[in-house]
């Protein structure tokens, strides 16, 4: 069925699609991620996905989970370097109480402070702090001196700045339309109606990040840019199949070593280098920019011949004539 869009006077907009499914989902996207933070809220995305569905004004967490688990339902929400992401599963017969729950604990999260404390934890991500400067360089868990900062009152801020009408899509597949929209206008038309700022700027620099790991194999990516990200729909669909092509994989799988991998690093690369234990295609496209690459994982020993066959496979596909030569 062809979706159908609402657009509220606030700017908020409500897409829905119909399906023979009993089931529902429902979903709120907002353009909000780590690339929004700044030095004195980094991290604060994560922590919202982890604060996700917690207490609220007018719910308690252990309530909450209850309607969840008595209508059969499952909730979630990922945070990414660009938007927030919170949805809601269950039988579509329950979609008002959906949706009601969903904004709820979009729009009213209490934030208690012993929540937001047992949420907090560290973790780096290296491969996007290596490869920009400005804001995609932001990492998506806050790093070690900034997490002791973050405490609810960040929270509410980051939340007030960033979750406006104009940034918000609420989608739903399985639902009325007309239905979905007389539901949701009254929770959601009051948000303001706010002009959308200025997306941060982020620069692709290039660089090199090496981290020693307690651990007996060696994790290596190689990256090169997207430029124009989804903005360039052309270039970012086609790095998205050539990504799917490439393919890889890791050397053991159940049934026998190499068995069903037949894509083209998997045929070209793990068929033929033993000390090679994982080597994949990846690629993460952002709105104006993008990382496409190879990850490996191998022995110590062989990392330097690792990122050289990576180059390889990379400059390979770049080649034109030479792409899709399949080699067993």
């Amino acid at each position: 069925a062809k979706a159908k869009v609402t657009s509220l006077p606030n700017g908020l907009k409500i897409a829905s699609e119909t399906s023979t499914s009993p089931a529902a989902t429902v979903g709120l996207y907002i353009d909000c991620g780590s690339m929004y933070e700044t030095p004195g809220s980094s991290g604060a995305s994560h922590l919202l996905e982890r604060m996700s569905f917690k207490s609220t004004t007018n719910r308690s967490h252990l309530r909450l989970v209850r309607e969840v688990e008595s209508i059969g339902g499952n909730v979630s929400a990922i945070a990414t370097r660009e938007q927030m992401c919170y949805t809601y599963d269950a039988f579509r017969a329950y979609v008002p109480d959906m949706v009601e729950v969903l904004i709820d604990s979009v729009r009213n999260p209490t934030f208690l402070d012993w929540e937001v404390k047992e949420q907090v934890f560290h973790h780096l991500k290296a491969l996007h702090s290596a490869g920009y400067t400005g804001a995609l360089a932001n990492p998506l868990i806050a790093p070690e001196p900034a997490i002791h900062k973050l405490d609810s009152s960040i929270l509410k801020e980051f939340i007030a700045e960033n979750y406006t009408a104009p940034r918000m899509v609420l989608a739903a597949s399985g639902v009325e339309h007309d239905v979905l929209v007389s539901i949701a206008e009254p929770l959601l038309s009051d948000l303001p109606a706010v002009k959308r700022p200025e997306e941060p700027k982020s620069v692709y620099v290039g660089g090199d990040y090496r981290c020693q790991a307690d651990c007996q194999n060696t994790h290596v990516a190689l990256a090169f840019e997207v430029p124009g990200g989804w903005y360039e729909e052309k270039t970012a669909i086609t790095v998205t199949v050539l990504q799917k092509l490439m393919g890889g994989g890791d050397w053991f799988c159940t049934g026998g070593v190499g068995k069903g991998l037949y894509s083209r690093l998997s045929l070209r690369i793990l068929s033929h280098y033993h000390q090679i234990e994982s080597f994949s295609a990846f690629n993460h496209i952002y709105n104006y920019s993008g990382l496409f690459g190879i990850l490996a994982t191998t022995s110590p020993d062989f990392a330097s011949k690792a990122v050289d066959l990576a180059a390889g496979e990379l400059l390979e596909v770049a080649t034109p004539g030479n792409g899709y030569t399949r080699t067993a």
